[in-house]
């Protein structure tokens, strides 16, 4: 198809053409009916000049002067320029002026030069003035049939420019009005931001086709990158709410979990919180409360279920490779706390950003272990600081007192074996000295207990080394410590007294039950309830169990009331005796 402005051209061209055209026919009828007038004006002067001949022949006094005179004018007129070029015609018009010249000069102008002719000429002269008269009216009739030409090409050029201009109204309205109006209304609606609907309907092969063509697939262009910027946009609103939720959830993990970093209950409730911000499948951690144990704790949401395969204590066998990207190691200053696991919805990706939210979250769970536990031993520092200047003091006052009164005991049974006393006596001052043998072996067993320490990095390593001491002091009686507890926070407090208490029944069943294996048990029943089981296969309780004194249960139940907790003796399942201790740790 033609370009735009080549038929604007064309247009342009074609109605200067017609208005020229119209004007060179008006000019050409001007300049031709000009000469057409007046040779009809000398045509019309040649019949009347033709009567004055045959006036001037009729006369009496006719002179031959006037009549030559007359002559010449007539050959004058008949020959002039204006008449003259009527010979060069091929038309009735040239036929009718030659007809008229030849008779004039071969038949009429004769007859003029004799007398005796001149009756003929006035006889003939009215046909000759009816071929003039023809001559006229053949010029009249040629004239009006120019003018009849001329008001066809004016009405035709006149018709013809109104339908041009018509048609090229209605191309321009059609081809360039609409289109540049869709254009603009396009054109608003883009500086607007909306690019529906901005299909234009123009689709000609020309320019303003290509224009819209262009147009559109701009707006189209616009439309993906505006859709693709929103969607940006979108994504990184929702990026950043994330990051914002994350960041908040960051710092309210790091507010409550450095007050208490061994509560379940917000633990769950964070990896919750967690699950439900990276639309996770799965969420849990694993933890110790002994850096570098592998006796882990499963802790996880309420809304997720667990086959129960973590009272089997074979960690190892469910723990992958640190090194997996849904895998994050707790640990902290190369202690380790056990492990953030987590599990991806099918076709589900973490971005980096992700990642290292859970990264920080394993650091501050394992930041606030860390804390705790060193903490907790700070606590025990001071405690074992303030216990050992106890049994310092007790070493120094009470434990010599009771060495200088077996020293004098011994004396006096010397002296009283000199002196040969009675039998009586001799039963009384041995009670005296076993008494103070006890009263110093109980004494050497509360320096022992005043000078414990737990500077075996936990209370399970403490109890290790407490069972290896009882079993160095009877070798016939087999220990073994069933540790079960894994995520579960004692405080030096509560780790001096079990201690105590588990030294204390260890006392009783090497003393007093004749056991042959004893085993410790240390568990957590419910979350923050923590049993300790020391039992035996010795002979059990007698039933003078409960009276104050016996076998240091006094001092045992002292213990357990300061934990808090409830000490309670009961039959063994290996037959003999059982201690059992129940305690809150919270």
């Amino acid at each position: 198809m033609k370009p735009i402005r080549f038929k604007a051209l064309a247009a342009i061209i074609t109605i200067c053409f017609l208005g020229l055209l119209s004007v060179s026919g008006s000019l050409w009828f001007a300049a031709t009916t000009e000469s057409d007038a007046a040779a009809i004006n000398l045509a019309g002067s040649l019949r009347m000049q033709a009567w004055r001949l045959v006036d001037r022949v009729n006369s009496d006094k006719t002179r031959h002067n006037g009549l030559n005179q007359l002559i010449r004018t007539y050959d004058s007129r008949l020959a002039s320029p204006t008449l003259r070029h009527l010979a060069d015609r091929t038309d009735i018009i040239g036929r009718r002026y030659q007809a008229l010249v030849s008779e004039w000069h071969s038949e009429m102008r004769p007859l003029l030069s004799d007398k005796a002719g001149w009756r003929e000429f006035a006889d003939k002269v009215p046909g000759f003035v009816d071929r003039l008269n023809d001559l006229v009216t053949s010029l009249q009739l040629h004239t009006e049939r120019k003018l009849h030409w001329l008001v066809i090409l004016a009405i035709f050029s006149l018709c013809s420019i109104l339908a041009i201009g018509a048609v090229t109204i209605g191309y321009i309205q059609l081809n360039l009005i609409k289109p540049v109006e869709q254009l603009s209304y396009a054109a608003k609606k883009v500086r607007r931001g909306k690019f529906d609907h901005l299909r234009l309907n123009y689709k000609n092969a020309d320019e303003m086709g290509q224009l819209t063509e262009t147009f559109s697939a701009m707006a189209d262009s616009l439309s993906l990158l505006y859709s693709d910027l929103e969607a940006q946009v979108s994504g990184k609103t929702r990026s950043l709410e994330q990051s914002n939720m994350a960041l908040q959830l960051l710092y309210e993990s790091s507010q409550t979990l450095s007050m208490n970093p061994y509560d379940e209950d917000q633990l769950t409730l964070l990896l919750e919180r967690w699950k439900r911000l990276l639309g996770l499948k799965r969420a849990y951690v694993c933890l110790t409360g002994n850096a570098g144990s592998m006796k882990l704790q499963r802790i996880f949401p309420q809304s997720e279920t667990f086959n129960d395969v973590c009272n089997t204590g074979q960690c190892e066998g469910c723990i992958r490779e640190p090194s997996s990207d849904l895998q994050f190691s707790l640990s902290q200053n190369d202690e380790g706390y056990g492990y953030l696991q987590i599990s991806l919805q099918d076709g589900q990706s973490l971005t980096e950003e992700s990642r290292q939210w859970l990264r920080t979250f394993g650091d501050i769970v394992s930041a606030s272990m860390y804390r705790s536990g060193y903490q907790t031993q700070e606590r025990q520092l001071l405690l074992l600081e303030e216990r050992a200047v106890i049994a310092r003091e007790l070493h120094d006052s009470l434990a010599q007192a009771l060495s200088y009164q077996k020293i004098q005991v011994t004396r006096l049974r010397k002296v009283l074996k000199r002196m040969g006393t009675e039998e009586s006596v001799d039963s009384i001052v041995e009670e005296i000295r076993e008494g103070l043998n006890s009263a110093y072996r109980q004494l050497r067993e509360l320096l022992n207990t005043f000078r414990l320490n737990t500077s075996f990095g936990s209370l399970e390593g403490a109890l290790q080394e407490t069972l290896k001491e009882y079993g160095k002091r009877d070798e016939s009686v087999k220990f073994n410590l069933d540790y079960r507890l894994r995520f579960c926070h004692l405080d030096a407090h509560h780790q001096i007294h079990v201690l105590q208490i588990v030294r204390e029944g260890l006392v009783n069943v090497i003393q007093h039950s004749g056991a042959k294996k004893a085993t410790v048990v240390c568990e957590q029943v419910s979350p923050g309830k923590v049993q300790v089981l020391i039992d035996d296969d010795g002979s059990g309780f007698s039933d003078e169990i409960n009276t104050p004194g016996h076998y240091g249960t006094t001092i045992m139940q002292e213990r357990a009331e300061s934990l808090g907790g409830q000490l309670y003796f009961e039959s063994s399942g290996f037959g003999g005796a059982r201690v059992r201790l129940e305690f809150s740790s919270v």
